[in-house]
């Protein structure tokens, strides 16, 4: 009896030793990817992801929520509920046409991606702001690889546009401008100058909007 019972208490601490081991090799639930993110937005910058998504006629918010969630890791919030609630954030389904697709109005509108981020938590943080003409190099030292920027052209629509913030170096399409840079859609673009000036003929009424996307995000 003895040995028996020294034997199971022998195994007894060899399973527990072994299951240890196991919890201590698992990997921690993934926090947001900025470097992820950013990644996705350069590889579907200029070509976008189909049949997986599907291309709206505006298509900026679409584009930069697909690097936020595939690329970036950031986790859908209530899925498949409330479409136009600003505390949900999802899509269901695949392209390339929209029949077979659906999604909550964060998902694809700028302004409502802009007020989703600042009522999830830990969400986003709002990180000032800029004009449209601005030519200075660098956006604010807070706003990083990952980072997403929200465009008002100052026409009245509020809102309407935006961008991902990916690196930083020259203008793919105007080399002279150098800085941060941008991947958007609607026009299609990569590697923009990050106050989009060059592009914008709205600059002189636009103003920027930045969002620092919070790492714990998962």
């Amino acid at each position: 009896m003895p040995r028996s019972r020294s034997k199971r208490r022998a195994s007894a601490a060899l399973t527990a030793a072994l299951t240890a081991v196991a919890l201590s090799s698992m990997s921690p639930a993934l926090a947001y990817s900025g470097s992820g993110a950013a990644a996705y937005a350069d590889k579907y910058a200029l070509n976008p992801n189909t049949p997986a998504y599907p291309v709206f006629g505006a298509d900026c918010t679409n584009f930069v929520s697909q690097a936020l969630h595939v690329g970036g890791g950031y986790p859908f919030r209530g899925a498949y509920t409330n479409e136009s609630s600003e505390k949900v954030w999802w899509s269901r389904g695949s392209g390339p046409t929209k029949d077979t697709f659906s999604w909550s109005a964060s998902w694809v509108g700028a302004y409502e991606l802009y007020r989703f981020l600042l009522a999830d938590q830990p969400g986003g943080h709002p990180k000032g702001t800029a004009p449209g003409s601005s030519t200075d190099y660098w956006t604010p030292d807070s706003v990083v690889t990952g980072d997403v920027l929200f465009y008002d052209w100052g026409q009245g629509e509020g809102v309407s546009h935006a961008a991902m913030q990916v690196g930083y170096g020259a203008d793919a399409n105007k080399p002279e401008w150098k800085g941060n840079y941008v991947d958007y859609h609607t026009t299609n673009r990569y590697h923009a100058f990050w106050s989009l000036k060059p592009y914008n003929a709205a600059w002189a009424t636009t103003t920027i909007y930045f969002m620092n996307i919070d790492p714990a995000n998962k």
